[in-house]
């Protein structure tokens, strides 16, 4: 089950606001703590398990909550790129290794170790394939 609930910072901590809990309302001084509250408090009132109950936090911080949530997709477009890169390193080693150059080699021209370039290199098929050569 989840609970929507709105943390709006104050002064003194936090103004939180639940209204889905008959307008639940109180102050904490940290998030942690007032979600925990809500999930008791969202138990006794629902008979669900603590456990099944998922606190949705809503952060009223104007500027801050845009500028994190921009933060936050662009880390997940660089894990994306880092994929999308990995990928294609390894498409190149294999393709490099397929025109018979030696892991050495290959870590020259990468700029990275030996080793490195065999975790990089695909397994079976450049190792059957370079049998044919």
């Amino acid at each position: 089950m989840e609970i929507k609930a709105r943390f709006e910072r104050s002064a003194n901590g936090w103004l939180v606001a639940v209204p889905s809990l008959n307008n639940f309302q109180t102050t904490a001084k940290r998030l942690d703590k007032a979600t925990e509250q809500i999930k008791l408090l969202a138990q006794a009132a629902t008979g669900e398990s603590k456990c099944d109950i998922v606190i949705k936090v809503e952060a009223i911080m104007p500027g801050i909550i845009c500028d994190l949530e921009a933060a936050q997709e662009k880390m997940r477009e660089a894990a994306r790129l880092q994929e999308e890169g990995s990928a294609e390193i390894r498409n190149v080693v294999g393709r490099m290794r397929d025109e018979g150059l030696t892991m050495r080699d290959i870590a020259v021209l990468l700029g990275v170790t030996p080793q490195r370039v065999a975790q990089l290199a695909p397994c079976t098929e450049t190792s059957s394939a370079n049998l044919h050569h």
